[in-house]
């Protein structure tokens, strides 16, 4: 296929992110669906992050990169969401380390601490969004999810408070181990990808008849 200067593709219709998404805690995904708690209504839209730190050995005589030479120093994810939607649980959630007291009868009190526990870490945080050409969401999930930047509200007449939260994949000990990162993109198969796959298997298996 000759080369153009537009990049534009019979696909691209149905290649498209759309909108802002919705960002939910403790997903589930079995069965082929996706279930857990919506967080709120966000404003602003909501930014994920991978950022990985490469480097190459210094090595007397080289000018240039090599290939196979790269070694991964740092893989992090983190998902920053603008959050509307404010409860104590949320608040909770923006500043980390912090507890709730819920035995006054009229106000939760949120009070910050100077530890973390294991409770402070969310199973996970995931974004949940839209592609033009599928009725599956595209689903990011960060596993053991814990705000890393603290509690920030601002007000201001005329408008809704929006509280930024940036949020942190953390890996478990089995994932570390393993060498794997703390974060899922669940991408939807192309329908024209998934029907080419099955007639391979199909045709795979009459073979083996």
């Amino acid at each position: 296929m000759a080369v153009s200067t537009v990049g534009i593709t019979k696909q691209t219709a149905e290649r498209l992110l759309l909108d802002a998404g919705a960002i939910y805690k403790n997903l589930v995904y079995e069965n082929g669906e996706f279930t857990g708690e919506a967080l709120g209504a966000t404003s602003g839209g909501n930014e994920f992050t991978v950022e990985i730190e490469q480097r190459q050995p210094e090595i007397d005589g080289l000018k240039s990169r090599v290939k196979g030479m790269s070694f991964v120093d740092t893989h992090e994810a983190s998902l920053v969401v603008n959050l509307k939607e404010l409860t104590a649980q949320n608040i909770k959630l923006a500043i980390g380390p912090a507890d709730i007291d819920a035995t006054d009868e009229n106000f939760d009190v949120i009070t910050g601490r100077t530890t973390i526990k294991a409770e402070d870490y969310v199973e996970n945080i995931a974004y949940v969004g839209r592609l033009s050409g599928s009725n599956k969401p595209v689903v990011i999930i960060l596993k053991n999810a814990l705000s890393a930047e603290g509690f920030t509200m601002t007000s201001e007449d005329n408008n809704e408070a929006v509280v930024p939260i940036t949020f942190n994949a953390y890996a478990d000990f089995e994932d570390a181990q393993a060498g794997k990162t703390a974060y899922e993109i669940y991408w939807p198969k192309e329908i024209g990808a998934a029907g080419a796959q099955s007639a391979q298997t199909t045709t795979t298996g009459e073979e083996g008849e």
